[in-house]
């Protein structure tokens, strides 16, 4: 009876522990206001029109610019960065473009410094390197796995568990359990789905190099090739708040980035811009939503997931509470997907004279707001008709309105009246047994 008053005590403990330590220094930042006079906003859009599939890409011809007009570092992060996909499916080999990319541009510019910075996920969770990154590491790019056993937890009752059972035991040898993200993709071995199951991630999507920064939605990840999402790409002091917020992920994670000089003039202009991760892109979306306003939401309706079909949880039910609670003052449809995701994070706020976007990697809910899942977003703030506003207002309001193709459906088809499904999404964000 005391051994187990005194495991219960222990997990408790460190249940609590594992919801409140300390960050690792560097995370959760906010940063910086900084001017700048060329913001760009960029949109990949999967739709149909007259029956047929539309697909709109833009994201990754951005970054392969960027790749190609580095000249001192390039530098990425990534969660999904792999070519696992669905059996039989047909998607744009993205992961393998970027990989080649890499390793040409580093035979082309060896002074260049390459580093990728990203998930274990991409490893599925075990000491065995895909073979496209060790291609990248034989090509002279630095490979860094993000650490995420220094993160908050998430799914706090189960890791408080894993952490007194199963830390010890690794993660290495041979896979032989089927993977939980393709029916032919890697196998794993116990102890890797046993790392899974704490549903902890590095989730950012950044692409810097000494001239410019892209903050995307978008990952290099072949079945997500057809997702609608957004970036925005920014130039200036900003660009050295990225790079400085992904050497820190280096350091907690056991590498050490070299001090890159970025040359930055300092810009004017009508538009700002700040960086944002983890738990202070909450802080500002509450900061700058506080005044009350219309509320227009578009949200994927969580019907595919990579070839998989998804129960509606969380965005069905949560939709159907704003709704219902709002009395129909929110205002709510749902983007058509046909097996890809409507997969943007962006909010969009006007203001008298102008609009601030935060856009990026974070999506709104609790593993990605809270300090537990590692994010990135950039605040823009600009004049109401400045370019990079156009764009973005004139982008929401095409799919909002089906202006020249089929985005965007009613909110009566896929409302949620079920209470079994409106429970577990509640109980699911609480106790961060969930993936999303």
């Amino acid at each position: 009876m005391k051994i187990i008053v005194a495991v219960v005590v222990v997990w408790v403990s460190l249940m609590i522990y594992g919801q409140n330590k300390p960050l690792p220094k560097g995370v959760s930042l906010e940063g910086a206001v900084r001017s700048a006079a060329h913001v760009e906003f960029l949109a990949d859009c999967t739709y149909q029109r007259n029956g047929q599939p539309v697909r709109e890409q833009a994201i990754f011809n951005r970054v392969h610019q960027i790749i190609d007009g580095a000249e001192r570092f390039i530098l990425l992060d990534f969660f999904l960065f792999n070519g696992v996909h669905p059996k039989g499916g047909s998607f744009p080999a993205l992961s393998e473009e970027i990989t080649r990319r890499l390793v040409e541009k580093k035979q082309r510019a060896p002074q260049v410094d390459i580093v990728l910075i990203t998930d274990t996920i991409n490893r599925s969770y075990g000491a065995e390197e895909p073979e496209h990154f060790q291609r990248l590491r034989a090509g002279g790019v630095r490979v860094v796995y993000t650490d995420t056993r220094r993160l908050r937890d998430s799914n706090f009752m189960y890791s408080a568990w894993w952490r007194l059972f199963c830390q010890w035991f690794g993660t290495g040898g041979n896979g032989w359990l089927p993977s939980p993200f393709a029916q032919d993709g890697p196998a794993m071995t116990l102890r890797g789905y046993l790392s899974l199951f704490n549903f902890k991630a590095n989730h950012r999507k950044v692409v810097a190099s000494e001239k410019e920064a892209l903050i995307t939605s978008a990952n290099p990840h072949d079945a997500s090739g057809y997702h609608s999402n957004i970036a925005i790409v920014a130039q200036g002091p900003v660009v050295q708040d990225v790079v400085e917020s992904e050497a820190a992920v280096a350091r907690f994670s056991g590498e050490t980035l070299p001090q890159w000089e970025i040359p930055v003039r300092p810009q004017s202009g009508e538009m700002h811009l700040r960086l944002l991760t983890e738990g202070k892109i909450k802080a500002r979306l509450l900061a700058a939503l506080a005044r009350g306003a219309e509320v227009r939401l578009l949200l994927d309706p969580n019907k595919d997931a990579f070839g998989r079909s998804k129960n509606g949880i969380p965005n069905r039910p949560v939709a159907q509470e704003l709704v219902e609670k709002s009395r129909g003052a929110i205002q709510v449809r749902w983007y058509g997907t046909h097996g890809e995701q409507f997969h943007p994070k962006l909010t969009m706020i006007s203001l008298p004279g102008e609009t601030v976007l935060i856009g990026g990697s974070a999506n709104l809910t609790r593993r990605n707001l809270d300090d537990l899942n590692l994010e990135s977003c950039l605040e823009v703030t600009a004049p109401a008709d400045s370019q990079v506003i156009r764009s973005a207002t004139g982008y929401f309001e095409r799919m909002w309105r089906n202006d020249g193709g089929d985005y965007s459906l009613d909110f009566a088809e896929f409302s949620e009246h079920s209470p079994f499904r409106y429970v577990l999404y509640r109980f699911q964000e609480w106790s961060g047994m969930s993936t999303f």
